[in-house]
């Protein structure tokens, strides 16, 4: 039992490492997408066209491999990640060597977008696979991790475009694929040793069901769904067009990336202390209260006069995305049968990936035909319609609190 818990904590280092890793390569490779592209010679329009498809491909992808993982027990998780990151290897070295602007260049962006996006539900899946093999996972502390590492990685690169240029982005996106890839490595070790007479195989007691019968049978779940997608529609107008957003208040792409490390830490707090407040209220409580959050938050960001209102909008943060990321994977876990464990978890970040596809699909356009503050309120408005659906469809009743 001593040597099974001493197993337990370094797994969640090594998971919360990968958490760190994955969201560094994140900031690099979508976060600082339009600085990369606008760079090339794409403009808003067509920098959303080529985000919109990325997005789509980062929600076609995952549906497809959580429906594989569910339904066979030689497809895992752990194997597909490992094909990701190759792809992921393979696409940047083809960006690096194609120079200005192309549809090959388009193509292989929104290719290197999607398999991104597809990396985080895979990675949530993850932690759900080591709790059934070895015991609690905190999914907050490391999804806390991936913060801490987004802010310094975030202002980083900020600098290193103003002092380098774009040039450098391939070098950056190279290195966090490696360095993710090692994390995995010692990750698979760390699994080897647990014996299958101690690991609990009961989420793949039976098949998963198809997406027909999961919709049958989750039907608030799927609700609530809608909502949690609006919400993100409203966040990404925000983060994907961010540095029109600090262009407005008089910032500039170094000041892009100070905001937007100070709003990756902002998110540190709340999920290291996420499992100790379900401990206090329901999941859906936080589900409700960081639907209602995000709600404020885009009307703060709307009517920012300068950069120091917009450091103070991102406060709302820790309220908000810092509490629906981890809310919705602990949703998930409470409300959906574990045979279909894959499949919630690809939906639940799926809908973040729809509203990253919807917002980028109008945004660009929007912010080429609108002055950036009517945006951003438009987005507000739908931030509100998503904190309805938010309230209307979580749970209320039979959700049970984590154990302590």
């Amino acid at each position: 039992m001593r040597d099974r818990q001493r197993l337990l904590r370094f797994v969640n280092v090594e998971y919360a490492l990968i958490q760190g890793l994955y969201w560094a390569s994140f900031c690099g490779i979508v976060s600082y997408a339009a600085v990369y592209l606008q760079a090339r010679g794409y403009n808003n329009t067509q920098l959303g066209r080529i985000l919109a498809l990325g997005y789509i491909l980062g929600f076609l992808f995952p549906q497809l491999l959580a429906n594989l993982i569910d339904r066979y027990d030689r497809i895992t998780v752990y194997r597909c990640q490992w094909l990701l990151l190759a792809s992921q290897v393979v696409l940047v070295l083809f960006l690096g060597w194609l120079p200005g602007k192309s549809t090959a260049v388009a193509v292989l962006n929104c290719l290197l977008i999607g398999v991104e996006i597809t990396l985080n539900p895979m990675n949530t899946e993850i932690s759900v696979d080591l709790s059934g093999r070895i015991g609690h996972i905190n999914y907050g502390a490391a999804r806390g991790t991936g913060s801490i590492a987004f802010a310094p990685v975030s202002i980083l690169i900020g600098k290193l475009l103003e002092e380098i240029g774009t040039l450098i982005l391939p070098a950056v996106f190279l290195i966090s694929i490696a360095l993710q890839a090692a994390a995995l490595l010692l990750l698979c070790f760390s699994i080897r040793r647990v014996s299958p007479a101690l690991a609990d195989r009961s989420l793949r007691a039976k098949a998963g069901s198809n997406l027909r019968q999961f919709f049958r049978e989750n039907r608030r779940f799927c609700g609530l769904l809608p909502g949690i997608a609006l919400l993100f529609v409203s966040h990404n107008l925000v983060n994907n067009y961010l540095i029109n957003v600090v262009r407005n208040v008089g910032g500039d792409t170094s000041d892009m990336g100070l905001l937007s490390g100070y709003t990756a830490c902002m998110e540190i707090p709340l999920m290291f202390l996420y499992d100790r407040l379900l401990r206090r209220v329901s999941c859906a409580s936080t589900v409700r209260f960081a639907s209602s959050m995000f709600v404020l938050k885009s009307l703060a960001i709307a009517l920012a006069p300068g950069m120091g209102s917009l450091y103070a909008a991102e406060v709302l943060q820790a309220v908000s995305f810092a509490m629906i990321t981890p809310a919705m994977v602990q949703y998930v876990v409470l409300t959906i049968d574990g045979k279909d464990s894959a499949k919630g978890q690809a939906l639940a970040f799926g809908m973040v990936t729809l509203g990253n596809i919807l917002s980028s699909a109008v945004g660009g356009h929007l912010y080429d035909m609108l002055p950036v503050r009517s945006v951003l309120m438009l987005g507000a408005v739908i931030a509100l319609l998503g904190a309805v659906l938010c309230h209307v469809f979580s749970e209320k009743t039979a959700l049970r609190h984590l154990a302590s």
